[in-house]
């Protein structure tokens, strides 16, 4: 017992300790000596400052460990710090306890709406945050627009699908930067220094909040009322809260036409990749987010799909938008997907006006895998007659096999696997290089670009992969792209 009680204490001693090294007590503006470690340091410019300043704190040894890895406890803290986030949500994840000194820094972070948890009500705290994970956060606190989701990085392949959109946004703004040799390792743990530098560059580009005032660190939260329970996500309408204009005479305000979506199905469905169809009964924007699929899952509200939730704080695999004309078709690809496993893929409509439909769900389940399969596709640039893809196959070490790919315009009929192999549409007419090939240079495991030319001006294509030989063919794989 007495063991236990030790063992309890050096534990939360190791805790308190940690994070009193990470922050500092945000006094008034002093000299303090330079740490050792930091110089030389490519941050030491803004490290000392943060020292001086009391947003940093270093350790008894003298040190900052400036190439640490830092985790989401410790960022966020920072996060809240810097950006002034003094108000609390309740949070309920069963590793932060609310004796522990996180449980207050994450009821701010989940407040502020920049953060949240995992899917088995976690938040891990002690994680080490990763580059792409930290993008994230950077693009929700600053309110960016993540649409673009190509980026300059020679391993933009390796950046998850769900944080790529982030990572091009905090990266256009030199929030968040490459390495030297053209990489931006999104899988690479966060380090001290790195954090102090993307929350710094953060801070420039603030929103202000409203009034046009912008808020500063503080020292120490002040009260804030008790938060008062959110709805339940529901699947019903959303209206534009907005009046609407009277009538002739003092009549009333008209009315608004409710949009719907119909017939929301799924088309190819590959190992790693799907094609979902729907009708709009509106005019405006169509989005959609995809979840694993859970049989007593709760449909995510629409104003939750619109920022890829699928539930409170909970992100989804991944996300995305797309025009609509009333009453046609509209047709996206999923990616990033896992073979031999079923989804949800939950889509929403709303109208010029404001309005919303309720959210439909669409479940499919992904082909398992044969031969030696392709394992991850992605869009990488558009441009207005050339536009570039990414793709991977089978196992690193693994045989090298030809990979097959043919491209053709956004309504056409889907060709089977044979006709793929054979660079022909679903009539069995030849489609002309450079519509159509085979990659025999790609090494099994490592992502390959295909660069597609002589492609029209705002044009969506439909750009189909596939591996294998003679009459033995991977599941079809299917992304969508479109040019400027």
């Amino acid at each position: 017992m007495i063991n236990r009680m030790k063992k309890k204490w050096r534990g939360l001693m190791t805790g308190l300790l940690g994070i009193s090294m990470l922050l500092g007590s945000l006094g008034s503006v002093s000299a303090a000596p330079v740490p050792k470690d930091i110089q030389g340091h490519w941050a030491q410019a803004q490290l000392q400052d943060w020292l001086n300043k009391g947003y940093l704190g270093g350790y008894p040894d003298g040190t900052v460990k400036p190439n640490n890895s830092i985790t989401r406890g410790e960022y966020v803290a920072l996060v809240n710090r810097l950006f002034g986030y003094t108000e609390k949500a309740t949070v309920g994840f069963k590793d932060v306890k609310s004796t522990k000194w996180v449980h207050s820094e994450v009821a701010k972070a989940v407040a502020a709406g920049y953060i949240g948890g995992y899917q088995d009500n976690t938040f891990r705290p002690d994680k080490p945050l990763s580059r792409q994970e930290a993008a994230v956060i950077t693009a929700k606190i600053l309110k960016l627009n993540t649409q673009t989701t190509t980026t300059k990085f020679k391993d933009n392949a390796q950046i998850a699908a769900w944080s790529r959109g982030s990572v091009a946004a905090a990266s256009t703004l030199k929030i968040l930067n490459g390495y030297p040799d053209g990489t931006f390792k999104p899988k690479r743990e966060l380090t001290r220094a790195e954090a102090v530098g993307i929350i710094g560059s953060s801070v420039v580009h603030k929103p202000t909040a409203p009034g046009g005032v912008t808020p500063t660190p503080t020292t120490a939260p002040t009260a804030t009322p008790a938060p008062t329970a959110s709805p339940a996500p529901t699947s019903t309408p959303v209206v534009n809260p907005g009046g609407g204009s009277g009538g002739g005479g003092g009549g009333g305000g008209t009315t608004p036409t409710v949009p719907t979506v119909s017939g929301a199905t799924y088309g190819y469905v590959g190992s790693v990749t799907a094609d979902v169809y729907l009708t709009p009964s509106v005019t405006g924007t169509v989005y959609y987010v995809v979840a694993p699929y859970s049989s007593n899952a709760t449909a995510p509200t629409a104003m939750q799909v619109k920022d890829g939730l699928i539930g409170t704080n909970m992100n989804g695999l991944n996300h995305g938008s797309k025009t609509a004309v009333a009453n046609t078709s509209v047709a996206f690809s999923v990616y990033g997907l896992q073979p031999g496993t079923e989804y949800l893929t939950y889509v929403t409509v709303t109208d010029s006006s404001g309005n919303w439909s309720a959210v439909s769900t669409v479940q499919l389940k992904t082909a398992a895998t044969t031969g030696t399969p392709i394992t991850g596709v992605g869009r990488l640039e558009m441009g207005t007659a050339t536009a570039a893809v990414h793709f991977s196959y089978g196992q690193t070490g693994g045989a090298v096999v030809p990979v097959k790919y043919l491209v053709l315009p956004g309504t056409a009929a889907d060709p089977s696997a044979q006709q793929i192999a054979n660079g022909q549409n679903s009539s069995g007419s030849a489609v002309a290089v450079p519509f159509s090939g085979t990659v025999t240079s790609a090494a099994p495991g490592t992502p390959y670009t295909l660069n597609l030319t002589g492609l029209s001006a705002n044009t969506e294509y439909k750009v189909y992969l596939i591996t294998g030989s003679d009459n033995t063919w991977s599941p079809v794989e299917l992304i969508r792209i479109h040019t400027k």
